[in-house]
């Protein structure tokens, strides 16, 4: 989550350069700006991908280390991996595919901004 707010801050200070740049007809600037907010959208999306796929690797491993518990027969109640597994089952709404949502539009926006810009 700490990424995430990075990332809103990153698109709120940019998205003010650009408004400012934009209203103040220094289009290049304004360009700039929004090539900046997209390539920063999509870093920010690589990196979120990047942590998905650890928090995967640490998965598989307690998962292994919930078997091994459950072949001695001294597996807690926890069961951690399974219960995450649940909790994932509304796709819709997973915390991936919202803020992987907005990284994209907002990514999407970016250029969209910065083609009117270099063309107006």
């Amino acid at each position: 989550m700490q990424l995430v707010n990075f990332w809103l801050v990153a698109v709120a200070f940019l998205g003010a350069a650009y408004v400012q740049a934009s209203s103040s007809n220094l289009r290049p600037i304004a360009v700039g700006v929004a090539v900046a907010g997209a390539v920063a959208s999509i870093a920010f999306a690589l990196l979120d991908a990047r942590t998905r796929r650890l928090v995967q690797v640490a998965e598989e491993a307690l998962q292994r280390l919930e078997a091994r518990e459950t072949a001695a027969g001294t597996l807690s109640e926890a069961r951690l991996v399974e219960r995450a597994h649940t909790a994932r089952r509304a796709r819709l709404f997973s915390y991936r595919i919202v803020i992987e949502g907005l990284q994209i539009i907002v990514a999407v926006l970016f250029i969209s901004a910065g083609v009117y810009a270099s063309v107006r």
